[in-house]
């Protein structure tokens, strides 16, 4: 194991930034949120070591609310983007999930981190 691997058959990570979409103030923090990864991120991103992708203001996938999604493959990276998430995420939920050859299902949930408050995803799309 190299010292720019991640443990335990960790390949990437993945972060989920939820809002409700009805809700004018969730949408702008979360919003804000993504813009502030673009900026302080901004090499890491051109780098190509963080993609960063659009918001979706409606459900996809086993994601229940409008959210947008970053992910990693550093264990540098995560240092710093997750501590950046623990003081910038207000009160937004926030999933913080491996990619595992173990499945989405187990990534998605038993091995998942949340900030805020725990989304109940649905889970039937995980298998």
């Amino acid at each position: 194991m190299s010292a720019g691997s991640f443990i335990e058959g960790i390949r990437s990570y993945d972060i989920h930034t939820y809002w409700y979409n009805n809700n004018k103030e969730e949408r702008e923090a979360a919003l804000l949120l993504r813009e502030k990864v673009l900026n302080v991120f901004a090499k890491e991103i051109e780098a190509g070591d963080i993609r960063v992708y659009k918001p979706w203001e409606t459900p996809i996938g086993p994601h229940p609310l409008s959210m947008w999604e970053l992910d990693f493959k550093s264990p540098a990276i995560f240092s710093r983007i997750v501590p950046f998430f623990q003081m910038h995420h207000h009160k937004l939920s926030v999933l913080i999930h491996p990619r595992t050859s173990k499945g989405d299902l187990l990534d998605h949930t038993v091995h998942a981190l949340w900030l805020g408050h725990k989304v109940r995803l649905d889970t039937t799309l995980l298998k």
